[in-house]
């Protein structure tokens, strides 16, 4: 399948899509110091791009794993703002009842599974998953065209599982890898390639290499992208997914991105000096939502009235969505024991 840029339209969704990922986590970010979220947030400013690109392929039936920076990839799927923001505040109206936190969200009516902050640890559920859709060939046949001289099998529901350049350093994902192609399982790995696992760059970490060559080397069709190009995303995204979905087996998209805020927590630690003087500040010239907002501009898709509009839009969501977390209950007691699996 050839790659297709987004339309003027889907441009213009995607930017609207990060932009709400973007000023959720802000006001997140804001509102941690009142010492009412109790869990610890991993915060996703700056990569939004990769989850807007990617989730815009996917349909509700297909399912997403994700990691401890998972809240852009809960919204990008079609998570609950309300629902995460009570989880946040650990009320039982959050999509995991107040017991999870940032970290730990489920939402099976948007087809967001499980994100765990554990490293690699949804990277096997993920492929379990995804053999399992294999197994019932989900999703609806697709026709005509023809692999090999022969008929497209029957197309399934596609698995994604997000995760940083540090899981590429655990033994189980590539054991999964392996496993994956072994099966050709209909299962998209995208690794965020933030440069940085905590405070120690990839360069301390690993040897020098393209982490999508040590993928493809596994057998997988595997590519490398600008992760803050929404645009180049969608375009990497939709041939992964397409081949995924229609039999062509596990896919691999290496995206390079970088977060701004600290690793954990809602506060910027350039201060500390484990980024290279400038570092951080030329990543944020190349912010996804600045690079968008420029395109849309430039081919008149919007005006200055349009994208103002955006941000009151979402200025209102927001603020209605926390003082409605705000009012949640707190899990009972009696509760304890569901939902719980040995």
């Amino acid at each position: 399948m050839s790659r297709m840029s987004p339309a003027s339209a889907d441009l213009k969704h995607l930017y609207f899509q990060m932009l709400r990922i973007r000023r959720a986590e802000e006001a997140i970010a804001r509102r941690y110091a009142e010492q009412q979220m109790r869990c610890p947030t991993h915060l996703c400013i700056g990569e939004e791009a990769i989850a807007v690109g990617v989730c815009a392929h996917l349909t509700v039936q297909d399912k997403v794993f994700s990691n401890h920076r998972g809240h852009g990839h809960y919204l990008a799927k079609g998570g609950d703002l309300l629902r995460l923001l009570a989880e946040l505040y650990g009320f039982a109206e959050g999509c995991c009842g107040g017991r999870g936190g940032s970290m730990h969200l489920t939402d099976l009516e948007a087809g967001f599974v499980a994100s765990t902050p554990i490293v690699g640890g949804t990277v096997p559920l993920a492929a379990g998953y995804a053999w399992a859709e294999q197994m019932k060939k989900s999703g609806a046949a697709q026709g005509c065209a023809s692999v090999a001289g022969g008929r497209m099998p029957e197309a399934t529901n596609v698995v994604v599982i997000f995760f940083g350049d540090g899981c590429f350093e655990e033994g189980v994902m590539h054991e999964t890898l392996n496993f994956a192609v072994l099966k050709q399982l209909p299962l998209l790995f995208v690794c965020e390639n933030n440069q940085y696992s905590v405070m120690t760059s990839l360069a301390e970490r690993q040897p020098k290499r393209d982490i999508y060559k040590i993928a493809a080397a596994h057998g997988l069709t595997a590519v490398s992208g600008d992760g803050n190009r929404v645009d180049e995303v969608y375009e990497l995204a939709q041939v992964a997914v397409a081949n995924a979905r229609n039999g062509l087996g596990p896919q691999f998209l290496e995206l390079h991105t970088h977060r701004w805020p600290e690793h954990c927590g809602p506060n910027e630690d350039d201060d500390l000096g484990y980024r290279s003087p400038g570092e951080l500040a030329a990543w944020k010239l190349r912010c996804p939502l600045l690079h968008t907002q420029q395109s849309l501009l430039a081919q008149q898709v919007c005006n200055d009235e349009e994208l103002a509009a955006m941000e009151a839009a979402l200025r209102l969501e927001i603020e209605q969505a926390f003082a409605w977390a705000l009012q949640g209950t707190r899990p009972t007691i009696e509760s304890m024991r569901q939902h719980l699996y040995a």
